[in-house]
């Protein structure tokens, strides 16, 4: 494995979620984890994933790598909730909640348990003038556990790729979202989605070399069709957009560290 390599390390970002409902019965989301670096030393890492993943669950857990040696290993660890979790974590009127990780991660420390994670981070979320440059087609690609399915013997996500359906610089619908074609199941709910160029790239200037890593959005939602009490799905995918995002992000951390 090289675990330099960033679309590797990309895997690792992500985080099946099990959820628990008062009936008894079991959903699953993906989640992934986002930091927000306040320096070079210093950032709060945090879990995003959909509000309505969570919205319902009474208990449920999240699954993460156990590290040996500074590598991930096929070992993991499962971090319990409550309902507790969603408590004030909702990230404004958007689709989405942040359950902040530093606690947990500390206490599995203490009990001798290092942890193998990679984050996203608001580094790679593209200024408005670089969304403004970008193509009305591009590639994405977004990483979850869709429908549950996942390796369960490495415990690493799925991966898939489409395109963009809508160009992520309009708003559609007057929203600050995005649709993606591409194969989205439910599941896929919380997936990061990136635009990942590897070698070379389309600008306004023409074609530039190298690679290029764009954090852009969070799955909300796959749409479908209804036909006669029949559900079918489109494969599309609403985004919600990275920035609007990390704008409920700051609001949510200048609210707890105020508190």
């Amino acid at each position: 494995m090289n675990i330099k390599d960033i679309s590797t390390q990309l895997l690792y970002t992500t985080v099946p979620i099990y959820s628990k409902k008062s009936d008894g019965t079991f959903s699953s989301g993906t989640g992934f984890v986002f930091s927000v670096v306040e320096s070079e030393k210093k950032s709060i890492p945090l879990l995003i994933t959909n509000y309505h993943v969570l919205k319902d669950a009474v208990a449920g857990f999240v699954e993460f790598h156990i590290a040996e040696d500074g590598m991930p290993s096929e070992k993991s660890i499962r971090i319990q909730f409550d309902r507790g979790i969603i408590n004030g974590n909702r990230l404004g009127d958007l689709d989405l909640i942040a359950v902040p990780l530093a606690a947990s991660f500390n206490e599995l420390q203490q009990r001798g348990i290092t942890v193998f994670y990679r984050t996203v981070d608001q580094n790679i979320i593209p200024k408005s003038e670089i969304i403004d440059e970008l193509a009305a087609i591009e590639n994405i690609t977004f990483i979850g556990y869709p429908s549950g399915i996942y390796d369960t013997t490495n415990k690493l996500p799925i991966i898939r790729q489409g395109i963009t359906a809508t160009p992520i610089w309009n708003k559609f619908k007057g929203t600050e979202v995005f649709l993606i074609d591409a194969g989205v199941f439910p599941g896929s709910s919380g997936s990061p989605v990136f635009i990942y160029n590897q070698g070379s790239y389309p600008t306004k200037e023409g074609i530039a070399i190298g690679n290029r890593l764009l954090f852009v959005g969070v799955i909300s939602e796959t749409m479908v069709r209804n036909d006669n009490d029949t559900k079918s799905y489109l494969d599309l995918g609403r985004v919600i957009d990275s920035r609007a995002m990390y704008r409920e992000i700051e609001n949510f951390l200048n609210r707890i560290q105020s508190a």
